[in-house]
């Protein structure tokens, strides 16, 4: 073959690859975000749709990986509505309970705390639940299929939820533009993208980036049930910061 023919051939093929390259990139690339009107209508509905209505027991497994080492055990959710829930952590054979008990807008966590669970901020959306700060306005933004809503705490710090649909999926505590503190929520295959009630998410799974530790619960049972008992939910308990 011509060396020049080759040249030009090469070149040719160069550019092919390189241009189906950039159309795969793009294609695959989200677009840009678009600003939400009345973000905060929005939020106020969302929060008021995804709120539990019925009494449930929901009975799960959970994992814990962190310095302290790796865990294991099965524990359940007890649940009067609108904002009375109990957690329990239960290890091998159903001992050593850890708890944490959700009154409202107040989180308690009880006995010993073997593991860290997530911090008040993000221990309702460990149930799918939406409860966006007091007293902040969001800023709205959708990408696609993907709502953000986020909530500015302080010059550096942004809590922000995410939506695919109407359905919370994430929620993340950034420290001047990076996540510091996640958690991910797998929807039960069931659930569709339009808030119509509150649906327990199959899986959550609470990240700390800074202090490397990871919460992992997945739901194995979920029933209806009568009003629990208040006692269960009064506890001599300590606030957590």
């Amino acid at each position: 073959m011509v060396p020049g023919i080759f040249a030009c051939n090469l070149r040719a093929v160069i550019v092919v690859v390189t241009l189906a390259a950039a159309a795969i990139a793009c294609a695959g690339r989200l677009p840009d975000p678009v600003p939400v009107p009345q973000p905060a209508a929005l939020a106020q509905r969302l929060h008021a749709a995804g709120t539990p209505d019925q009494p449930q027991l929901i009975v799960f497994k959970w994992r814990y990986r962190g310095r302290e080492g790796r865990f294991s055990g099965e524990g359940a959710v007890r649940v009067n509505p609108p904002d009375s829930v109990r957690l329990d952590l239960l290890g091998p054979g159903w001992s050593g309970v850890q708890s944490a008990v959700l009154l409202g807008e107040r989180v308690h966590y009880v006995g010993e705390q073997r593991i860290q669970l997530p911090p008040p901020t993000f221990m309702w959306t460990v149930l799918g639940v939406f409860r966006p700060p007091a007293g902040i306005a969001p800023q709205g933004t959708r990408r696609g299929e993907r709502l953000r809503l986020a909530y500015p705490l302080s010059a550096r710090e942004t809590l922000a939820f995410e939506f695919e649909g109407e359905r919370l999926v994430e929620a993340m505590l950034e420290v001047g533009g990076d996540v510091v503190q996640r958690i991910d929520l797998k929807l039960p295959g069931r659930a569709d993208a339009t808030v119509d009630r509150w649906v327990w998410p199959a899986e959550a799974r609470f990240r700390d980036l800074g202090e490397f530790h990871e919460v992992k619960i997945e739901v194995t049972q979920i029933r209806e049930h009568p009003p629990f008992e208040r006692r269960i939910f009064r506890v001599a308990a300590r606030d957590s910061l």
